[in-house]
């Protein structure tokens, strides 16, 4: 029974890409995301979904950020994310100057477990494979890290030094 379920669940979801019109909708998804990894400074979220609005804006209108939404069959917004085409260094295995670097997934709480987050990832990697890119980058979360490995993503070793002042 859970498994039909499901399938009836997703199949009243739609993903689609998203545009400078649903930029509310993915700056709520980017606060909600950070709420849900801890910050709960609403002061912070003010300032941060400011700066966050500018800088999608400007890259939406770009084409350096391609951003997607999920809608439910009633309208509701059920998720959604973004890639970002980060500015890298070539290197000799690679010589794109830009990375595509998944960001800002977020799936509202009544839409958890029916495959949101997949539904994302799935159009992000066929966008970046369409775009002929050779890599896609992300930071995951605990709760999304299952969701990647399961659609292929590898862990890989990074290191970090804050140097932010006390």
């Amino acid at each position: 029974m859970p498994a039909r379920r499901r399938r009836i669940a997703k199949s009243r979801l739609i993903v689609r890409p998203a545009g400078v019109r649903d930029l509310d909708v993915l700056v709520h998804q980017r606060r909600a995301m950070w709420k849900a990894l801890g910050i709960r400074n609403d002061e912070l979220h003010e300032k941060g979904d400011r700066v966050y609005k500018r800088w999608a804006r400007a890259r939406l209108k770009s084409h350096e950020l391609m951003a997607w939404v999920v809608k439910s069959s009633d309208g509701r917004i059920a998720g959604g994310g973004c890639v970002w085409l980060q500015p890298v260094q070539p290197r000799p295995h690679r010589v794109s100057m830009v990375q595509p670097y998944l960001l800002s997934m977020y799936t509202e709480p009544d839409f958890r477990r029916r495959g949101v987050a997949s539904m994302v990832v799935k159009e992000a990697i066929e966008w970046c494979r369409k775009k002929k890119y050779e890599r896609l980058m992300l930071h995951a979360s605990m709760m999304g890290r299952g969701v990647y490995r399961g659609l292929g993503f590898k862990r890989t070793w990074e290191m970090r030094l804050d140097l932010a002042h006390k």
